[in-house]
This record gives C-alpha cells, structure tokens and sequence, in this order.
C-alpha cells in the first residue's frame, strides 16, 4: 500500500455568514460592549465567548448557521504537494487549478457559486484569512493515480471588491478526504453586521 499526503500551503480562508434571533443577537452586543470591544471585533476574540457563557457559542465556528466555508485560496503563493510514501511526486499551482484554460482539462474540478444574500438584521458575514500550512490529509491506496483525485471548488461572493474562490475539499476515487487541523497565522480578519 503507498502512503499518500496531500498538504495545501499558501493562503486560507475561512467565511462564515450566521443569522440570529433578535434576543441573541441583542446579548452579543450587550457581550461585546462588557468587553469594550465593538462586536464586529469582539467575535474573533476568545474573551467574548468566555464572556458571552452560551453553550452553543464557544467560538467563531459556531457563528455558522447559514454557511460556513474554509479552504486554500487562489493565490500565487498557494500550492497543493502531493507526498508518495513521503516523497515528493507532485506540486500543482492553483492557478493550474483554478484558471485551467486548455482544450481538455487536466484536472477533475467541481465548482459550486455561492452568492450572498444582503445581509438580514441580526445576522453577520465574517472572514478570516491565514498563511501556512492550511490542512493536509492522509490515506493510504494501492496504486495512486492522479486521475482519480477530484477537486471541489468554491467560488463566495462576500460584499468586498472580487471574489474569494476556495479549493473546499479533495476526494480520491470517490471517498471524500478527512483534513487535519491547520498550521497557520492569521493575516487579516473583518465582520460585516446586518
């Protein structure tokens, strides 16, 4: 069997729109203003959520609840590695990826368009960029073959000039691949309140 290791390096980013019942929404800005921080900053601050004392509200993640999307960004720093029994075989751009613009694509992409809604009141779009490792993910196959790696791309429209487009996920022969946590700084962060 060939250990496989996929690691996506470059820039990540991680967009999350949450809608919110008026009587939740009013205890996030009461939250916010006993930290001194407005609430479009106070949700990337862990001290919020301590503060805040909801169970199903422990960290930015689970501000979700409408979508929530994290992945490799199109970049000219980002890059997927492909490892064989931890050598290196294979190291493909996302603009390769990306902006395939050949007769017969080398690459198996799916794409999904998410467009935003305006924002409803109670209701927030937040967007988290980071540098580093982004995930890797791990399996292990007879006989690897680049044909059978399917690619799922996401393309966001989030109210900011151009879209953020996201390499999602990866499947190998039809099995969605399990990601490892990422390894990463945080670059940039904004919220847009509704």
């Amino acid at each position: 069997m060939q250990q496989i290791k996929i690691n996506l390096f470059g820039i990540g980013c991680r967009v999350i729109k949450g809608e919110f019942e008026e009587g939740i929404w009013k205890r996030f800005h009461a939250t916010a203003r006993a930290i001194k921080t407005p609430l479009d900053e106070a949700i990337f601050d862990t001290s919020f959520y301590e503060s805040l004392k909801m169970e199903e509200y422990k960290s930015l993640a689970d501000l979700g609840n409408v979508f929530q999307y994290n992945g490799l960004m199109n970049d000219a720093k980002s890059l997927i590695e492909i490892r064989i029994n931890n050598r290196k075989k294979r190291n493909i751009r996302t603009n390769e990826l990306f902006n395939e613009s050949v007769l017969f694509p080398v690459f198996r992409t799916t794409v999904c368009k998410v467009e935003n809604a305006p924002l409803l009141p109670n209701s927030l779009l937040a967007v988290e960029k980071e540098m580093g490792t982004i995930t890797s993910y791990k399996f292990e196959t007879g006989n690897f073959s680049l044909d059978k790696l399917s690619f799922a791309i996401t393309t966001l429209n989030i109210n900011k000039p151009g879209d953020c487009v996201l390499l999602t996920k990866i499947e190998y022969d039809g099995m969605v691949l399990t990601a490892t946590p990422s390894d990463t700084l945080v670059t940039e962060r904004y919220c847009y309140l509704g």
